[in-house]
């Protein structure tokens, strides 16, 4: 009966504890902006592999861009923009070449940037 009774004192006084936290009002998620740094002159563009690369090919020709690089394995390319062009005449006249699927803004991801979460909005 004493265990009991000990038992019994031990969890009274374990719920009867309180512990003083504070909690912090946090932003929204909705109100959070994640900026991304992207580069000035690069940007990525993905085509249709059915398609092919042809169209795109003759567009950077025309627009006089310059191939940084090739992604073979999944059909896109990153490409830099014309000294003479802004970054976004560049991206949307890209939109609009035969076969594109996506032009996107080569962000730019360091190694040491903090880690933040990526949470779902709803």
């Amino acid at each position: 009966m004493l265990k009991y009774s000990t038992l019994i004192t031990l969890a009274v006084l374990f719920v009867s504890c309180r512990t003083r936290h504070t909690v912090e009002q946090t932003v929204p998620i909705q109100a959070q902006q994640i900026e991304q740094e992207h580069s000035p002159d690069v940007f990525l563009v993905m085509y249709d592999k059915e398609t092919g690369r042809e169209p795109l090919l003759k567009a950077i020709k025309e627009f006089r861009c310059e191939i940084v690089y090739d992604y073979n394995f999944i059909n896109g390319m990153a490409l830099k923009k014309p000294d003479a062009k802004s970054l976004e005449d560049t991206m949307q006249f890209f939109r609009g070449v035969k076969g594109v699927l996506t032009v996107e803004y080569d962000h730019i991801i360091r190694l040491t940037d903090p880690v933040r979460p990526r949470l779902e909005i709803r």
